[in-house]
């Protein structure tokens, strides 16, 4: 976070964001969480509850937290203006149609700045078409909330997307060949996007670490905020965090990076495969 305004494009990192800051603040300070308890006259499962993003700040607590843990005066009001960004609701809160395990990672995705992804399966979400998502999930609420989260592609300050494919994906017939067309005529599409760059693994790349899984990497406007990674299977999501857990994802991405074909070399094997399915 800057020293101007901050920068919250979602209330969902903001408050992510508080909740590492009230950590990161503590342990600066040498404080323990049952030292802030006592200051803020409460059970130190709620300092916990704060810290794990169980339970959002509100202003009170934090101005009084705030010079506890060594914040200068002048400095408190920006810290509540980010607290009154983050206890906005987005569109995705209290949507009972999206799992609270799911609504997370959409409050994630709509305020992250960077996502790095790769997916062996299918097309991303953010790339897909109306009409593969509704194939694909059969479902129109949950077609509708996947189209809805690729606002974040075309907002104002856009996130930035590196995506990997695996080349079984140009080939996974979603649908008729009109619309594995239309899908494919739509990556080629969004590869032309500033913001977007897009790479494929070809059936014919050496040997790589993709095959453990796909994942995401989300990264955050704040200068001070190393990032998350997210996993999802059949039981639901979770969050990657430690410094030695993101270490081994970014060194997965860098090598998939490395072993995929050229944005420009992918962008043509997608139009030839899309020439394929005419």
């Amino acid at each position: 976070m800057t020293d101007t305004d901050p920068l919250v494009l979602s209330p969902t990192v903001g408050r992510r964001w508080l909740a590492q800051e009230i950590r990161r603040l503590r342990e600066a300070a040498g404080l323990k969480q049952a030292d802030v308890a006592r200051r803020l006259r409460c059970n130190p499962t709620k300092i916990t509850h704060l810290e794990s993003m169980r339970t959002p700040v509100n202003g009170p607590d934090l101005e009084v937290m705030l010079p506890f843990l060594g914040v200068p005066a002048e400095r408190v009001d920006w810290y509540l203006k980010v607290c009154d960004l983050s206890r906005e609701k987005g569109w995705w809160d209290g949507d009972r149609s999206i799992p609270s395990w799911f609504s997370l990672y959409v409050g994630l995705e709509a305020g992250a700045s960077e996502i790095h992804c790769w997916d062996a399966g299918y097309v991303t979400g953010l790339f897909q078409t109306t009409a593969y998502a509704t194939a694909m999930l059969a479902d129109d609420d949950a077609a509708g909330i996947r189209l809805r989260r690729q606002e974040a592609l075309r907002r104002d300050d856009p996130v930035r997307v590196h995506a990997i494919l695996d080349e079984a994906v140009l080939h996974r017939r979603i649908g008729d060949a009109r619309l594995m067309r239309e899908q494919l005529d739509h990556l080629g599409t969004l590869a032309a996007m500033p913001n977007i760059t897009i790479q494929v693994m070809s059936f014919g790349a050496a040997d790589h670490r993709g095959h453990l899984g796909s994942f995401k990497w989300l990264g955050f406007p704040q200068d001070d905020d190393p990032g998350a990674v997210y996993l999802e299977n059949q039981l639901g999501g979770w969050f990657l965090e430690k410094p030695e857990e993101l270490a081994v994802f970014g060194a997965d991405f860098a090598e998939l990076v490395a072993r995929a074909l050229a944005p420009e070399d992918s962008a043509a094997l997608i139009a030839r495969r899309a020439e394929e399915v005419r």
